[in-house]
């Protein structure tokens, strides 16, 4: 039974070997078929439309609704096209802005939107520096951000962009989805490099261990082109929709290849030169070699294959795109290394030529391997103290999602930013945004006053620069429209009013005089203006009363014009008192003048100095009644005084009839009576709106007194007049007091005091603000957030979702706490990132450790065996992990790129497990009783062809250093270290240590068996 499985095992080796030449042939035909029939691997990939975030996570959703929103609904990623001239910007550079605005737009399916300022120009001021030496616009492009797609767009809007270019303008294209797409650029145009580095270090290290130009040539050869097959294959793949592909994954895929299969041509090598120095023929010792490595080959590329594709259910875009081209990869590399290399060793060894060189006796591998033998525990307590060291630095990690750090200064987005950062403020083109969407129209004074207080909790956290938005569209509150502002400028108007009328008080005080000299001829001219109270409501609580009354002045005037009558009938009875009429009637026209003069004060103040009084309609509405009031006086009122001194003065000096004088005296009081007539309804109107300005205004009282009948009545009511100025000042003085300590309180941030009525966002100030920070309908607004950090860096991204809590934290118990608020930009794509990774590494690191473990469990058939190469294989991965650490954080001051940790779990656990599998299997073979000189023969004999794979695959991994990209650079050292450490500390001194200390037990619960006798067969 047992011979016929070994037969069965044999016969497509020896199939191989029987017609190498066939099979030489073959290969040589698939890759050269498939290279010519399938696009280039970069080629798919730039046709790929993965994003690097998952588009149902937070950020991704809200940059579609924000585009919805604000956009077109067609991009899904920003580009900045930046400009900037030394001394600022001249007539062509602005005419190169708006054509290559029109040419952008050319690009259908490329370009969802260019920012039109021809159509906006009040956008320009947002969009230029302040110093007027730099401008940018926003381009949007449908492909979402990190895809392949979206690198394709980037090239294309640069070079649109580069055509045309006036003298001495610089332009640059940057932004977080340029920076992504240069950090593809960067990683596929080191690709080359690191493949040439590989190349070369493979070769060197090849020629140093075999002294053989034809073996170092022959394994070169096989791993071309089982790399050449494996990337047409990939290709074909990513074409037909299997998997998506990248240019990242593609060159991790080339960097891995590269070794695994160097390791799988030498494994094969080793294995027949032992054949060969037993003296199998050539062709024999090719299909032994290739029978009895098949197992342990195949278990080390299913190893790497499953941990691979536990990538593939990962939801992040870098590892959905990287994991199973590696798996595919490493599949095609088995079939390759598994027919091609006992092909071509058949084809040589029968030329005489890859003869092995003489083994030496008493090698150091034995003599090492004899020491851990004779003293185990040693051996094991050596070996794990500086693991155990380096893996105590593991858990120090600091992880960096920045993406801009990870490139060279010299790429155009690292280029753009500086570009920006001369003449902008920090961050000003990769900003966080903050989405409010609400089921009403948010322009309405409460819900602006809320997003207000919101903006304003937000730019008071520590990290944030400012923040922009509706009210706040510089990213400083808009001082007009708090309420502070408004109630200390409504103070201050009262304050001037109130000192007009103690000017004009002294003239009321000499019309009363005249007044009273009337009174002997006319009668008395009374009732006074009561008091004239001022209250607007919206802080005044008191400004008093201001006296009089217009009905009874009116009703006064009347009885002056019948008493007018009456003493043109009887003019015998005044004669005596109209020279002081005529003194009393121009001092009341020279006074009723200063109280003319300053109402229009006030009148002028309210029209052409207050911005809120014209944006406010209940305010609009008082101040016309002051108008109408103010025209009764100088139009009617006054003329109709100077027409009555005029008569007076006729009749005192004979000049004239005393009846035509009364006559005229006559025609005087009844336009007087029109003018205190229309002054009454003024009045009466006037106290009507200002009964309904908003906040509580007070209405004015009625009352401007009584005109006593007939000319003897007409000092007293002077006289009331006169005292009620004085009271009317120390009114309006209370109000001015009060509205100004209002406004001092209000003016706090802290108090919130917000007042931006809605006909403000019509204003064309606010035209540019409201189109670019809240919707057509309403119903969405948005913050834009500007760290005073590195936008990219881990403070940012852990800030995003505290912005978002602050924000609805402010909305606690108010008409928009059922909003929706969410985030999205830079630093909130990076906060999805870093959720996300963690889910996905806990997600490949679990399913990893099962597979490999599934697989030693399988080739081994010992569950101790198995568990025991788990445990050295993560102990090797920590303590890379630990010297990544001390390398890159302690030494260099570097964070360690977040990809870094999941590339390298898969690989050294893989291929760690690989290794030890090699090992462990000779053990069986030669140890299946746990004997010690049986573990140390196994590690002899295997610790060269051990050493020189991991020499071979580390080398691959360090050749990533040729690259100008940080993430490949960390992920070559740190997987070439740990390579390192597995091959010579871990399966040179730990496993063999543990295996002689388990002894027999290593093989629970499998039967032991006699050693195994190499011979021919």
């Amino acid at each position: 039974m047992g011979r016929r499985a070994s037969d069965a095992a044999s016969r497509p080796a020896r199939l191989v070997t029987a017609r190498p030449w066939w099979v030489v042939a073959g290969w040589l035909v698939v890759v050269a078929v498939l290279n010519l029939a399938v696009p280039q691997l970069e080629t798919v990939a730039a046709r790929n439309a993965s994003p690097m975030v998952p588009v149902d996570s937070p950020s991704m959703r809200t940059a579609h609704a924000m585009d919805e929103a604000f956009g077109n609904g067609r991009s899904q990623s920003v580009l900045v096209l930046a400009t900037a001239r030394s001394g600022g910007l001249e007539a062509a550079d602005r005419a190169y802005l708006v054509g290559v605005a029109d040419r952008l737009r050319r690009l259908h399916g490329e370009v969802g939107f260019v920012q039109d300022v021809r159509r906006r120009p009040e956008l320009l001021k947002a969009l230029t520096s302040d110093d007027g030496e730099a401008r940018y616009l926003l381009v949007g492009t449908t492909a979402p951000t990190g895809a392949p797609a979206a690198i394709q767009q980037v090239s294309d809007v640069r070079r649109v962009a580069s055509e045309h270019v006036p003298d001495g303008l610089e332009v640059e294209v940057t932004g977080p989805t340029a920076t992504v797409a240069d950090l593809a650029d960067e990683t596929d145009r080191s690709v080359v490099r690191i493949t040439i580095a590989t190349v070369v270090l493979i070769g060197l290290i090849l020629l140093l261990i075999y002294r053989s130009l034809l073996a170092a040539g022959l394994i070169l050869a096989v791993v071309g082109v089982g790399l050449g097959v494996a990337r047409a294959v990939v290709s074909a793949c990513g074409l037909a929709g299997v998997f998506p592909v990248s240019t990242f994954g593609g060159s991790f895929m080339t960097a891995i290849l590269l070794g695994a299969g160097t390791d799988y041509a030498v494994f094969l090598l080793a294995r027949y030169h032992e054949q060969r120095r037993l003296a199998v023929l050539p062709g024999e010792a090719a299909a032994l070699a290739t029978t009895r490595v098949a197992s342990v080959v195949l278990g080390s590329g299913l190893t790497v294959v499953l941990a691979t594709l536990c990538m593939a259910a990962a939801r992040m875009g870098f590892f959905t795109t990287t994991g199973p081209p590696i798996a595919v990869g490493i599949m095609v590399n088995l079939a390759v290394s598994l027919t091609l290399v006992p092909a071509l060793l058949t084809v040589a060894g029968r030329r005489g030529l890859l003869e092995p060189r003489a083994a030496a006796g008493g090698t150091g591998w034995q003599r090492l391997a004899d020491r851990v033998a004779a003293a185990p525990l040693r051996a094991v307590v050596l070996s794990l103290v500086p693991l155990l060291l380096l893996a105590g630095l593991f858990p120090l990690i600091d992880l960096s999602y920045d993406t801009r750090s990870s490139q060279p200064d010299d790429t155009e987005s690292n280029r753009g930013y500086a570009l920006l950062g001369k003449h902008f403020p920090i961050n000003e083109v990769v900003p966080d945004w903050v989405l409010v969407q609400a089921d009403h129209d948010l322009r309405d004074p409460a819900d602006l006053a809320l997003l207000e207080r919101a903006a304003g909790s937000v730019a008071r956290q520590p990290g944030i620069d400012l923040v922009r938005t509706i009210t706040r569209p510089d990213g400083r509150r808009i001082d007009q429209a708090s309420v502070g502002y408004q109630a200390a400028v409504v103070g201050r108007r009262l304050g001037h009013a109130g000192d007009r009328l103690g000017d004009g008080a002294q003239g009321a005080g000499k019309l009363a005089g005249g007044a009273r000299r009337v009174a002997g001829g006319a009668g008395r001219l009374g009732a006074g203006a009561d008091r004239l109270a001022d209250g607007t409501g919206l802080a005044v609580s008191g400004a008093g009363r201001l006296a009089a009354g217009a009905g009874r002045l009116a009703s006064g005037m009347d009885r002056l014009l019948r008493g007018a009558e009456r003493a043109s009938s009887g003019s015998d009875r005044i004669a005596s008192g109209t020279q002081q009429l005529a003194h009393g009637l121009d001092l009341a026209a020279a006074n009723t003048r200063l109280a003319v003069d300053g109402l229009g004060a006030v009148v002028d103040a309210l029209q052409h100095k207050s911005l809120t009084c014209g944006l406010d309609p209940a305010c609009r509405r008082a101040r016309a009644g002051l108008v109408q009031i103010w025209t009764a006086e100088r139009d009617q009122l006054l003329p109709g005084l100077r027409t009555a001194a005029a008569a007076a003065h006729r009749l005192a000096s004979g000049s004239g009839e005393l009846s035509e004088g009364l006559s005229r005296l006559r025609e005087g009081i009844a336009r007087a009576e029109q003018g205190v007539r229309a002054l009454r309804d003024g009045q009466r109107q006037f106290a009507s709106r200002l009964g309904r300005l908003g906040a509580g205004a007070q209405r004015l009282a009625d009352g401007a007194g009584r005109l006593a009948d007939g000319a003897g009545r007409l000092a007293g009511g002077t006289e009331q007049v006169a005292a009620s100025l004085p009271e009317l000042r120390k009114g309006l003085a209370q109000a001015s007091r009060h509205l100004r300590r209002t406004g001092a309180v209000a003016r706090d941030p802290a108090i919130g005091g917000f007042y931006l009525p809605p006909a403000a966002l019509h204003d064309r100030r606010f035209a540019a603000a409201s189109g670019l920070y809240l919707s057509d309908d309403g119903r969405t607004a948005r913050f834009m957030v500007l760290d005073s950090e590195n936008a990219f860096g881990d403070a940012a991204a852990a800030r995003t979702s505290d912005i978002a809590e602050i924000v609805r934290g402010s909305f606690a118990g108010t008409r928009l706490a059922g909003a929706d608020v969410s985030t999205t930009g830079i630093a909130s794509t990076n906060h999805d990132l870093v959720r996300l990774s963690a889910d996905d590494l806990r997600l490949i690191e679990i399913g990893a450790l099962v597979a490999v473990f599934l697989v030693l469990l399988l080739l081994l058939r010992s569950l101790v065996a198995a568990a025991m190469l788990m445990a050295t294989v993560v102990l090797s991965y920590a303590s890379a992990m630990g010297l990544a650490v001390g390398v890159f954080q302690l030494v260099l001051g570097r964070e360690i790129d977040w990809t870094v940790v999941a590339v390298a779990f898969v690989v050294l656990v893989a291929v760690g497990a690989d290794y030890n599998l090699l090992l462990t299997k000779r053990m069986h073979e030669e140890a299946p009783d746990g004997d010690r000189s049986g573990v140390a023969r196994a590690t002899a004999a295997t610790g060269g062809v051990i050493t020189t794979a991991g020499l071979i695959f580390a080398g691959s991994m360090f050749a990533l250093l040729a690259g100008r990209v940080t993430t490949m650079g960390q992920c070559g050292l740190t997987i070439g270290a740990g390579l390192l450490i597995d091959t010579f500390v871990v399966r040179t001194v730990l496993v063999p240590g543990l295996a002689t200390l388990l002894g027999p037990r290593l093989w629970w619960p499998r039967r032991m068996t006699a050693p195994a006798t190499h011979d021919a067969g």
